[in-house]
């Protein structure tokens, strides 16, 4: 399953989430396809492939403490 989220940082909180994701061991579960800082907010863009909603849950809140993740399920769109 491919997920997106979308992380607003909190304000102040700014060098912590970047500790986080400097620092932070992907779980074997977890298959990060993007992490991306954007110029305006939200603050980042990732996108990645869990197994299911919650381990894909589980690894979104490990940013909740810095930033309000906002997470979507991603379906292929059909091309035919």
């Amino acid at each position: 399953m491919i997920f997106v989220s979308t992380l607003e940082v909190i304000p102040g909180k700014g060098a912590a989430l970047l500790k986080i994701i400097k620092s932070m061991e992907i779980p074997n579960d977890i298959k990060i396809r993007e992490f991306l800082s954007l110029f305006d907010k939200p603050d980042y863009l990732l996108i990645f492939e869990a197994s299911n909603e919650e381990k894909a849950m589980s690894f979104v809140l490990k940013f909740a403490s810095v930033a309000v993740p906002k997470t979507s399920l991603g379906v292929t769109v059909d091309k035919s």
